[in-house]
């Protein structure tokens, strides 16, 4: 039964151990203790309130990246269709240039195949005349071999003319 109920003198060197011991925690324990405890309440606040400052920083960079993804996508369209638009270009003036060319080519062979077409019509005219005085050579000379046949034929010539 002494340990259900203790004596008295026992409750009170244990009051006065126990007093001590609370003192000497007061004096030199307490006040650093409950510092320590401050100092890492404010830790503590202050974590969380990075913390929740890094998740609205990493959500506003979220929300960048993500505009800045949708830039870059809007910026490779445009230059994709201005590269096409370009391309069409190109491609258009290089059939227009072609186009030309062959303009030009064509009416060059054209020129050049009357050129040649001119060229053999003189040559022709050229035999053609030359063999025409040979042969007007030849009947004339053959006409007018004969003196009084001549003569004559001028006569009746000159009869026609001025009757006429």
């Amino acid at each position: 039964m002494e340990l259900l109920m203790p004596g008295l003198g026992l409750i009170f060197w244990m009051t006065i151990a126990f007093g001590l011991v609370v003192y000497i925690l007061k004096k030199f324990a307490w006040k650093p203790i409950l510092l320590m405890l401050q100092e890492r309440e404010r830790q503590l606040v202050k974590s969380q309130s990075d913390a929740r400052r890094i998740e609205m920083e990493m959500t506003q960079l979220s929300q960048l990246r993500a505009r800045k993804l949708a830039e870059g996508e809007k910026l490779v369209e445009q230059m994709t269709i201005e590269a096409h638009s370009k391309a069409e270009a190109i491609l258009e003036e290089a059939r227009e240039k072609s186009r030309e060319e062959a303009r030009i080519i064509i009416s060059r062979a054209d020129e050049t195949v009357e050129a040649f077409k001119k060229e053999a019509m003189q040559e022709i005219r050229a035999q053609i005349s030359s063999l025409s005085i040979d042969m007007a050579e030849k009947i004339l000379e053959d006409e007018f071999s004969d003196r009084d046949r001549n003569t004559h034929y001028v006569d009746m010539l000159l009869d026609k003319l001025v009757l006429n």
